[in-house]
């Protein structure tokens, strides 16, 4: 059980989406900022997050910090250079690890695994399984996202996916399907670098760009279907993103995927003939698309909800702060 006590917390803005959940909180969030405005010192990047404010790296020393939200394996010397006080020893620490290991799936050693003074967060209970987190105490707590709302349509007979820098990242997020299953129905792709995709003249794959907000979710959902590509990702918060705005999926079978859409709400295949067919049948078949996107909605509402995020994360604090 929560305190209710608000902690003031340090925390890098590194990932957006998960930080826009994190700062929904009732704590008071700290954002360094540098001269340089580079990932060690970004600020809120124009964000409107009311409980985070920007806090310039050299004030960090005399500030009453009650926690240290580390992301990166570097913020451990950033944060005893800059506060003056060890993560783990003189300051409660957790560490966040939003990424499946690599570069292997099950011998990689986390950069903590020697560390005791310091939890591992991960985002999924696939990614603490396959990670090597040695004598590091380690918790799962699950994303969590306000919820967009139903805005399903699927007035267009086409699938949608969101993948930023498919091509930089290629098979890593699966981009290399899209050809083959493009080929079955249209999929529209957006995220940043998508334009790339234009390129390669793939017959049915619609580069749409890096579009923000609620106009993104509008745009996403007109589509029939979801389409989610990636082979070797953490959760990504655009698959769960998708389920809340009520729309059916189709997902490659791998790290956390098949634990999260259930058999009513798509169809989760290793096989790419399965995931062209199940796209061709939602796209062909609006009834039970809808059908199956109400239960995507259901499960994500059920359990990738905001309040129950801040209430995991709530109840970590006040374990680590005392």
């Amino acid at each position: 059980m929560s305190t209710g006590r608000q902690r003031a917390i340090l925390a890098w803005h590194v990932h957006g989406a998960w930080m826009q959940a994190l700062v929904a909180g009732a704590h008071r969030y700290l954002v360094p900022v540098n001269a340089a405005r580079d990932a060690d010192g970004r600020g809120l990047l124009g964000r409107d997050w009311p409980q985070a404010e920007e806090i310039d790296a050299d004030r960090l020393r005399g500030e009453d910090i009650d926690l240290v939200v580390l992301q990166r394996p570097e913020e451990i010397e950033l944060t005893e250079r800059w506060t003056g006080r060890r993560p783990g020893r003189d300051l409660p620490a957790v560490y966040v690890e939003h990424n499946a290991p690599r570069p292997h799936a099950v011998d990689s050693v986390h950069p903590l695994a020697d560390r005791t003074d310091i939890p591992v967060v991960h985002v999924t209970d696939f990614n603490r399984l396959m990670w090597d987190s040695g004598d590091a105490p380690t918790r799962v707590i699950d994303h969590g996202i306000a919820d967009p709302g139903l805005r399903y349509s699927g007035e267009i007979a086409a699938a949608a996916t969101m993948i930023n820098e498919p091509v930089r990242r290629w098979r890593t997020v699966g981009a290399d399907l899209l050809a083959p299953l493009g080929a079955r129905v249209p999929i529209d792709v957006w995220g940043m670098g998508t334009a790339a995709l234009a390129d390669r003249h793939w017959p049915g794959v619609r580069a749409q760009g890096d579009v923000p907000g609620p106009r993104l979710w509008q745009d996403v959902a007109r589509r029939r279907v979801y389409l989610h590509t990636a082979r070797w990702t953490s959760l990504g918060l655009s698959l769960v993103e998708a389920m809340f705005l009520g729309m059916p999926v189709v997902a490659v079978a791998s790290t956390m995927a098949p634990l999260v859409v259930p058999a009513e709400a798509g169809v989760v295949s290793a096989d790419v003939e399965t995931l062209a067919s199940a796209l061709e049948r939602f796209v062909s078949d609006p009834p039970a698309a809808g059908a199956a996107g109400k239960a995507a909605r259901d499960f994500a509402m059920a359990h990738f909800s905001l309040d129950r995020f801040l209430d995991d994360w709530d109840r970590l604090i006040d374990d680590c702060c005392g």
